[in-house]
């Protein structure tokens, strides 16, 4: 089945992990809580590590500019 598309803007990263921090990415992709491949549990792990630095104040909660 197709994705929806997504509706929010998107910016595209590049990140060369470890082989030891791929391997737990693959790891829990084969859980597919966080994802189904290495790249979407990367992207979970990354959006849920920021809400929690916003949470704790950490960093500051702010609008992305419009385009």
């Amino acid at each position: 089945m197709a994705r929806r598309p997504n509706k929010n803007d998107s910016a595209t990263i590049l990140i060369r992990p470890s082989a030891e921090v791929a391997f737990y990415l693959d790891e829990l992709a084969s859980i597919g809580i966080h994802g189904k491949t290495r790249a979407e549990v990367a992207k979970t792990m990354v959006g849920a590590e920021i809400e929690r630095l916003i949470r704790e104040g950490i960093v500051r909660l702010r609008k992305t500019p419009k385009k």
